[in-house]
This record gives C-alpha cells, structure tokens and sequence, in this order.
C-alpha cells in the first residue's frame, strides 16, 4: 500500500506539472487597458468576430499600463503570448529595436480615418508600429465664471496680461483669485511654454526622427523661460510650494472657483463635475502644440497568428467599433474623458459633440506633439531629476540659497546627454582574470573542507545517534516536499541564479532578446567609476537599517512591558490601536506620512505652529528627512516587536524578576538589564531578518523620492538607500545588466551579514 501511496503521489505531482494541450481552433489574444466597461465591449467585439471568421479571440486586461512593456518582454514567446497589446507608444522605442513589435501596413483608407498622431506616434525607424486610439493630451482649462470663451486669449502675452488682471488680492495683500497657475517645477504642462521661448527637449535630423544627443535645455531660450517664469512667480501666478511635484493643490484650488486658467486635461473631470465647476477647455495661446501620450494598439512580433491576429486588429479599428469602445472608455453617459479619441468619425459623433468639453478636448488633440517614443525618450523627463533641477532655479537649493540658473541648466542637459550615452554603450567584453577563478575556487574547496572536518567530529561525537529511516518513509517525505520544493525553486531559487547571470550580460533596454555573456564589465564599473558612492549608500543604508531595528524593538519591547502590567482588556484596546500601522497597506500609509511632513501645508508643521514652532523641513532638509525616514519607518516597524515581545513575556521566569526586586533594582534597570536581554537573544533571527527588510526598504522612496536631491545632479539623495538609487541609476539608463550586478552586491553582503550575525550568536548561546 505505501508504494502504491507513492507512485499515486509522483504520477499526481507530474500531471500536474505538465500544461493543458490546447484545440486546434486559431486563437488570438488581446491584451486591454484598465477600464472595465472597455473590456466587456472588447469581449462582446470578439464575440462578434468569431461569428464572423470563427477565430477564438481572448481578452485579458491589464490593471496597469506601466508594466505593459515588461509584461509583453516575459510573455513575447511563451505559448500562452498575446498578439494584441494595447500600450503606450512611448514604451515602443526599446520594443521595436529589440524586435518584439510586428511593423503593420497602413494603407490609404485607414489613415484617412484616424487623425495624424494616431500613426505619427507610434512610428519608429520610418515604420509604423501600432495606431493610435486613445490621445491624452491637455490644454487651456479655464472657469468660465471667471473668464468667458470669447475673452479667452489667443497669444502668449494675452495670457499673461488677462492672468495678472485676474489675480485679486484682499485687505492684507493675500491671493484670494489667480488669473494663471502654473507648478514651475513641471516640464509636461509648461513644455508649450519652454518651446515658445525657444528650448526643447530633443533635436531632430534631418529626416525628422529625434536625435537624442541634442538637449535643447541649457539654451538661451530655457533662460528666458526661466526669467519669465520667475515674473509669474513673483506676481502670484506660481505654486510655492517647493516639494510639490503632481498639480492636486491647483485642481483643488480650481475646484473651489479661485482659478481662472491653467494648463491641463481630463484626469479629474469628473471631479470637476461634482464640485459644480462651470469649466471648459481650449487651445493653448497661439495654438501651441501641448505634448500628448498616445495609447493605442501594437501586434507581437512573435504571433503564431498573424493573418488573424492582423484581421482582428482592423475589426476593432473600424469605426462603428471605435465608437463603441470609446464609449465604453468614457463610462458610456458618464463621460469621464479617460479616453480622447483619433479616429475621426468618432470625434465628429454626436456622442463626443454634443459633450462640449470632449469636443473641445477631441479638437485639441488635432494639434499636439507625441512624446518622443525612442528608448532614450524618458531621458529628459526624469521626474526626480528635472523636479529637482527646476526646485533649485525657482526655489533655491535644500538650504534655501539662491543658485544660477545657467549652471543648473547645463548640468540638467549634461547629464541627459551623459545617459543617453551611456544608454547607448556598447558593452565589451572584460575576461575574468585567473585570480577570481582561483579566489572563488579556494572559498568553494574551503567550505567543503570545512562541512566535511564538522561531519566527521558530529560522527565522532558519543552523543551522536543518527536517525534512521525507511527507504519507503523517506521516499514518501520527498513525494510530500516536491511540489514545495518546486515553488523554492521556481520562485527563489531560479531567480537568484538567473540575476546573476544576467550580472554577466550586456541585457538593455535596447538589448532586450540578443544580449550576451560580457563577463565582469558590469562589475569594472560598479567598482571603479562608482566605488566611492557605492561605499557612501551602503554606509547610510547600514545606518539606517540598523537605526529602525533597534529602535523598534526597543520601543516594541517597551511598550509590550507596559501593556502587560495593564488591565488585559486595556491592553488588548491598545495592541489593536498599536498594530493598525502594520496591517495598513503601506504605500497608503506613505503616502499619507507624505503629506503629514509636508513643509508648506503638512498637518504636523499646522500642529506645531499652533503653539508657536516654525515650519520644520522635514523632508526638504538633508538631515531632518533622514530623521523623518527612520521615524516613520520606525513608525511601521514596532508594532511588530511590540506583538512578538508581548508573547514572550510570559516565558520569562517571575523569580528574576522577584530577585532583582529584591535586590532593590528599578523598573528601568529590570527592564534593561532582564526584559531586554532575554527578548533580544529570543528574538535575533527576527531582528535579522527585519534588518534585512530595512536594508532593501524601497518604502523610503515613495515616501522622500531618494530626497532632498545632491547638490550635484545624478549623485544619490540625502535618504536614497543602495536599493533605490541602483533602481533609479540603472533602470533610469534601462542598463538591467548593471541593476542586476548592483542586486548581487547587495545580496552578498546582506547573506553575509546574516551568516555572521547568526554564526555569532550561536556561539554565544553554546557560551
């Protein structure tokens, strides 16, 4: 009976392993945006299709668009790949050189359909990789309580003039109504405004298509930018707000009627509409191009389906089709203006015509400018890098001194220029030199020699009685572990082995599918040209693991003393209170600690200065945020301790206690001298592994961005920890190779730490 138990388990264990064999029918796959009515018309639109041709169409939504790139890299050539992939044509550039999207035939009678940047955006190389369906782009809101449509204004210099006659101010001189409000450390809306005075981006060549080595942002013309929008800052019409980086406080003030005009799109129209804001919509002064984000549809290169994966792809594109999935975008008779429409028979429907502001908005975004969708495209709107740049010209630097604006403009454009380059390495091949060999040997034959002298003194050992087990029992132990076994090694195991072979690679985001074995080159950098930084953050990011482990078990174990001489019902009250930090998803919890600090409008600094304290930077002052980043961490942290301390408090003995009461000791001193050191031994291979926890927090980023920034554009932030700063040097450059190289690094000297912690406390228990 057991073998036959075992040979059920194994046959079991394999059938499970091996995939389904699917029919013969054809079937294309479709990957969707994040809009639930938009998939169900998808799935009503493929239901169609088959009635029609009998090809299987499945839809699939994918919640977000940012990982749609990556997503379609993983699954290109698995069997269960998609064909159609509704994404961003900015994401296309690296997708296209590595050879992952389908280049399509557009012909007369499709572009005449479809407005312009429908095609002009998602071509790359001269070929055209998708076509456009959603255009999210922006312009001129304004209340028309407060300015009407025909008083709108049609040049540059109108709209500073109307917006100054506009701004009001009360008895004291305060701001109560601004004609403009714009956010001076914003590229993406204020970019119209760059180019009208003469700075850009990226230059083109002659042909058109965008040359990435020439930064137009250390011009004259971004110098007459930046002194126009320092008037505009100086008469009110500019956000003080240093640490903002998204427009949340100009919508809000927008909603409340105090904002006449500024530049944006629909992201927050039904907001609008539920405040009861009389609102419209228009072209930008002089018809200035506002840059654009198209989304809209690609086919994978490696589609088993072309032909009817290409058939598919025109059936959605018809316009009774577009129609309906547009609608279906905007929430049907909600029209919430998620999705602004190329096609043009939609945009003259009465659908979108009889809506004013989607029609203002469909009619905006005849006249826009794609944003550059080649791989170095993202470059120049690095948002912790141009935020930081243009804090530091409108705001000074993290001490509030006054910086030249021309030095920080090179700088900005320098270090693009240095990015795009570096984007575009090649990569050579560094051999490993005989010593590394003979190093690693040595360390391998070292630990063998090591396992095995311990073996034969366990052996040795009279007190050793070794176990013994049936071949049947042990062979069924090993059918039980095998599916757990597998997961270790599909989901830790592999991974671990892959990095570090990719460690090896020139793998890129240019280099996405022929990457190859490059040996150390990875390594060479990081040690040379980045060692001294790379010394710094470890430095810092040891410091501050250690910090919150420390302090949130001291606090923790605190607290759980208290607690337990409490009454039990008060102190299952306050365990619930403490513990709420940890069973809160922590990006909310970030992001609400975000806005508690907040220098200008944070409740905290509100708090303090009713009872008179000033604003406290803390999170724009090196030192205070690195302050704020532990305390908050620790904030997260204790909870923790707190539960687990509390537990063994009751298996410490009471005679200690009684003795050292006894020999006259304070609470303090038993706490200090009894409680902590008998939890802290308990409790060392939780601290390590919380210790480990902090030491790749990539918490802190969402709470600080890795600020306050260097004073040097590209070196780490005040609170970046090794974690985000490799997240951001690497995957800003898209070099995964070297972020892979950089995550080896740190998974060596986190293991190591770990092993010696260990090693060494175990040593002290056998002491």
């Amino acid at each position: 009976m057991k073998r036959l138990a075992i040979l059920i388990l194994f046959l079991l264990t394999f059938f499970a392993s091996v995939p389904a064999v699917s029919g013969s029918e054809k079937t294309v796959r479709v990957w969707i945006g994040a809009i639930a009515e938009e998939k169900e018309v998808m799935d009503e639109l493929a239901m169609e299709f088959k009635e029609k041709t009998g090809v299987n169409v499945e839809v699939y939504q994918k919640l977000e668009i940012f990982t749609v790139p990556n997503a379609l890299v993983n699954n290109a050539e698995l069997d269960e790949r998609p064909d159609i992939v509704y994404m961003q044509a900015p994401d296309i550039g690296g997708l296209a050189e590595s050879g992952y999207l389908l280049p399509l035939e557009i012909d007369d009678d499709l572009r005449s359909r479809f407005v312009d940047v429908a095609f002009e955006a998602f071509t790359y190389n001269n070929q055209v990789y998708g076509i456009g369906y959603s255009n999210s782009t922006y312009g001129l809101l304004y209340n028309k309580d407060l300015i009407r449509e025909d008083e709108l204004p049609e040049t540059w210099d109108e709209l500073f003039e109307k917006a100054e006659a506009l701004t009001l101010r009360d008895e004291t001189g305060n701001i109560v109504q601004r004609g403009l409000f714009l956010n001076a450390n914003d590229m993406w809306f204020n970019y119209p405004l760059i180019k009208k005075y003469g700075g850009y981006y990226y230059g083109t060549y002659p042909n058109g298509e965008y040359n990435a080595y020439d930064v137009g942002l250390d011009n004259e013309g971004m110098l007459a930018y930046v002194e126009k929008m320092k008037e505009l800052k100086a008469l009110g019409m500019v956000l003080n707000n240093p640490e903002k980086k998204d427009y949340s406080d100009i919508v809000a003030e927008f909603s409340k009627g105090s904002v006449a005009m500024f530049f944006y799109g629909l992201w927050h129209a039904e907001f609008f509409k539920n405040a009861n804001v009389n609102y419209g919509i228009a072209p930008l002064p002089e018809n200035a191009k506002p840059i654009t984000t198209v989304e809209g549809f690609v086919v994978n290169k490696f589609t088993r389906e072309e032909a009817a994966a290409l058939d598919f792809l025109r059936f959605i594109l018809e316009d009774d089709n577009q129609q309906r999935l547009i609608e279906a975008g905007n929430r049907h008779q909600r029209k919430t203006g998620e999705r602004n429409p190329t096609n043009i028979n939609v945009i003259n429907s009465p659908y979108i015509q009889e809506d004013e502001v989607l029609a203002s908005i469909a009619q905006v975004g005849r006249n826009v400018e794609p944003f550059p969708n080649i791989p170095e495209g993202t470059l120049w709107y690095n948002q912790d890098v141009t935020f930081n740049t243009f804090r530091a010209i409108f705001f000074g630097d993290s001490s509030g001194n006054e910086v030249d604006a021309q030095y920080k403009l090179n700088e900005l454009a320098d270090y693009i220029r240095r990015n795009v380059a570096l984007m575009n390495e090649e990569v050579e091949f560094v051999k490993t030199p005989w010593y590394v060999f003979a190093i690693l040997g040595g360390a391998i034959l070292a630990l063998a020699a090591y396992l095995f002298v311990k073996k034969i003194k366990q052996r040795r050992d009279p007190n050793y009685f070794p176990t013994k087990h049936s071949r049947t029992l042990t062979l069924l132990a090993w059918g039980l572990m095998l599916p757990l076994l597998a997961l270790l090694l599909m989901f830790y195991v592999y991974p671990i082995i892959h990095n570090f072979y990719l460690s090896f690679t020139n793998y890129s985001g240019l280099n996405l599918r022929n990457y190859g074995i490059v040996g150390i080159a990875n390594y060479k950098t990081i040690f040379l040209a980045g060692l001294q930084g790379l010394v710094q953050l470890i430095l810092w990011t040891f410091v501050f693991a250690l910090s919150v482990v420390a302090i949130s078990f001291v606090f923790g174990t605190f607290l759980a003393t208290i607690l337990d001489k409490t009454n039990v019902r008060v102190a299952k009250v306050y365990r619930l209170i403490y513990i709420l930090p940890w069973v809160i998803p922590s990006i909310i919890t970030l992001l609400m600690w975000q806005g508690l600090l907040d220098t200008e409008s944070g409740l905290v600094n509100k708090l303090l200065g009713l009872i008179g304290i000033g604003k406290i930077p803390w999170l724009s002052n090196a030192h205070m945020a690195r302050l704020s980043t532990i305390l908050v961490m620790v904030w997260f942290s204790f909870p923790y301790f707190m539960v687990i301390a509390y537990s063994f408090l009751k298996s410490i003995p009471k005679d200690y206690y009684e003795a050292a009461r006894i020999d006259g000791a304070s609470s303090f001193a038993i706490f200090r001298k009894i409680t902590l050191p008998l939890i802290f031994r308990a409790l060392i291979p939780i601290l390590i592994m919380s210790f480990i926890m902090q030491f790749n927090q990539f918490g802190v980023y969402i709470l600080t961005g890795g600020g306050p920034a260097s004073p040097r554009i590209g070196n780490p932030g005040a609170t970046d920890l090794l974690i985000t700063y490799v997240f951001n040097t690497a995957f800003n450059t898209k070099r995964y190779s070297l972020a892979a190289a950089y995550s080896v690094i740190i998974f060596i000297f986190v293991a190591c730490f770990a092993l010696i912690t260990m090693r060494a406390n175990k040593k002290k228990m056998e002491v």
